[in-house]
């Protein structure tokens, strides 16, 4: 035999010897994950040093765990629980339950809560099964009984909707019990919420065993309420058309993280693609294709869909600038010029950004169909209706680019100088809110205030002479240099904060704009005032449509969720755990966050940081 292969042979059957002195096999023909988690006090959920046998490894006095997320939701003050509660004492030990074993005692609830009620632990039991992809395999008969009392029978979901919840988890011989108790139906179900965050798939991470069940929290008293009213997430679907089933997906992650307002950005001067059905023209003109509108019965479940989740749409038309395609037919039809500016070229001296557009309001036939639009949406919206009128970017060279405005404001007595356009802007909106009054049925004390961008028009030495602070909720989207949310405040207006250089989620996607991600989101923090009624992260979509939605959207806007829930003052690091925890419950309940981190610092919580 040749020296050489002679070599090869013996270095060969040394390392087969080895191996089998040793009993170890580095080759195994399958991989099967046998990592553990340990519960660290102060570092969170690691991963051991090196892999270990798993047979036998439950839930023990060294709180050792095969999987992460089981171990993530008992794993410090708050588990996996998010947004952050007020107070949480949670159990370090679990119980095996199984969804066909749960089920929920409606008796103490009002009767007209009940249908609501029921469909909101509908998504209770789904979000459950989807631990499991669907499938809870190991099946145990362990009752486990959820006791809802609810004191008010109303449905309105509003600012002033008392959303606290009581939340008790209590491991008997055996059975367990659940007991929640909220003023609202809204309570009840952030409260729901927040059993299902205590509730984890023990499938050993990347593990390809089919076997799967869920572990309960063997006991928990949560306390909670939020610091402010009103937790959105602007959706803009004009841009770039968002198919309605994402529209819905975004609003289940909403509804995981207890945000409550879904602004819809509906409609912009690039499309619109919102029916209705008294002015047909709009999509007709406006939509980009007829595969790609929002019919109003859509609509109507879409509404439907997001109460049951806790959250309220508020639509916005936003006008009178951002107006163009859907506005554009009037001349066909006798009406004139409803819009001017419309496709303009060129045209950076009259709009933000292409194509241009703004409502006329020198023509009386706008308003007419204006009526027209919001009759339908008063229609679809429950009351009391909370509409945002838009009102951002008006762009005074449109509108004195036409001859039939600036004739119709020297009729006025308006001079064509920029205070004579602020009352020409401020006199649509007068107009525009008593339309928006008048079909939405309210007068006097009944009716609503509605929402604007902050503008021009909203400047603090020149919005007390056009705009009603009890009229007008101002959305303040300057940034954070900017001192005028502080001077909104001082003049006595509730306003909505959108810092659009840090809470714009499509900022670092273009031009100049800085991209922020979760930790500097979760830091910004927004005056203590009650004239401040919250916050939102705004998703625009010039740059963004179904394919990327999910990975821009979550799992930052989840950051100023819980910003606006609880307004933690501990910084990102202690939260840092429990967002991981929330990207895989997001994942799956078929999201897709982006990633946090690499998949080692998210094994191994605190040591990235």
């Amino acid at each position: 035999m040749n020296w050489h292969w002679t070599l090869v042979f013996t270095v060969l059957v040394n390392l087969a010897k080895g191996n089998d002195e040793n009993g170890v096999d580095p080759s195994p023909d399958t991989y099967e994950p046998s990592w553990v988690y340990k519960c660290e006090a102060e570092d969170g959920c690691e991963r051991s040093e090196r892999p270990e046998p798993t047979t036998g490894v439950g839930n023990s006095s060294f709180m050792v765990f095969e999987s992460l997320d089981v171990c993530r939701t008992v794993c410090g003050r708050y588990g996996g629980l998010w947004p952050q509660p007020v107070t949480a004492v949670l159990s370090t030990q679990t119980v095996k339950i199984h969804p066909d074993f749960l089920r929920f005692d409606l008796e103490n609830a009002p009767v007209e809560t009940r249908e609501l009620l029921v469909e909101m632990t509908r998504v209770v039991t789904a979000n459950l099964l989807a631990e499991c992809n669907g499938n809870v395999t190991e099946v145990v008969e362990t009752p486990v009984t959820v006791y809802i009392s609810v004191t008010s029978p109303s449905l309105v979901l509003s600012w002033d909707t008392d959303e606290q919840y009581y939340l008790d988890v209590q491991n008997k011989v055996d059975n367990v019990a659940v007991h929640v108790s909220a003023q609202t139906v809204y309570g009840a179900r952030h409260a729901l919420e927040s059993l299902t965050q205590l509730i984890a798939s023990d499938r050993p991470d990347y593990s390809k065993r089919r076997q799967c069940g869920l572990q309960m929290v063997a006991g928990a008293k949560v306390r909670d309420r939020p610091v402010y009213r009103h937790r959105g997430l602007v959706l803009d679907t004009s841009r770039n058309f968002i198919p309605m089933a994402d529209v819905r997906r975004t609003i289940d992650g909403m509804a995981a993280t207890k945000m409550n307002v879904f602004h819809w950005h509906v409609t912009d001067s690039q499309s619109f693609p919102l029916e209705s059905r008294s002015v047909p023209q709009f999509t007709r003109y406006g939509a980009y294709s007829a595969d790609e509108i929002y019919s109003a019965e859509e609509v109507r479940e879409l509404i439907r869909y997001a109460q049951i989740r806790g959250v309220r749409v508020v639509m916005e038309i936003d006008s009178p600038a951002h107006a163009g395609n859907g506005w554009q037919w009037g001349k066909e039809y006798g009406f004139g010029d409803l819009a001017v500016c419309v496709n303009a070229r060129p045209w950076r001296q009259l709009c933000i950004e292409p194509p241009c557009g703004q409502l006329n309001p020198a023509n009386p036939a706008m308003y007419r169909v204006l009526r027209d639009l919001y009759k339908d949406i008063a229609e679809l919206l429950p009351k009391p209706a909370l509409f945002h009128m838009g009102g951002d970017e008006v762009y005074l060279g449109c509108w004195n680019s036409s001859k039939e405005i600036v004739s119709y404001m020297k009729t006025k007595g308006f001079d064509t100088d920029v205070e004579g356009y602020m009352r020409l802007w401020a006199e649509f909106h007068a107009k525009a809110l008593q339309i928006w009054d008048e079909e939405n049925g309210a007068a006097g004390d009944q009716r609503q205030p509605v929402i604007l961008w902050s503008s021009e028009l909203t400047q603090p030495e020149r919005i007390q002479s056009y705009l009603d602070k009890d009229r007008y909720v101002i959305e303040v989207w300057e940034p954070l240099s900017s001192s005028l949310l502080n001077q909104l405040l001082r003049l006595g207006y509730r306003t909505i904060s959108i810092p659009k250089d840090i809470w714009y989620l499509d900022h670092g996607f273009w031009g100049k704009t800085k991209y922020s991600n979760w930790r500097r989101m979760y830091g910004h923090l927004l005056p203590r005032d009650p004239n401040v009624l919250g916050g939102e992260v705004a998703m625009w979509s010039e740059y963004v449509d179904a394919q990327a939605l999910d990975t821009r959207v979550w799992p930052r806007a989840a950051a100023a969720g819980e910003r606006l829930w609880s307004d933690p003052r501990g910084g990102f690091a202690p939260a840092e755990p429990r967002m991981q925890r929330l990207r895989g419950r997001l994942r799956a309940r078929g999201l897709r966050p982006d990633v946090l981190s690499p998949a080692w610092c998210a094994h191994h919580d605190s040591r990235c940081l």
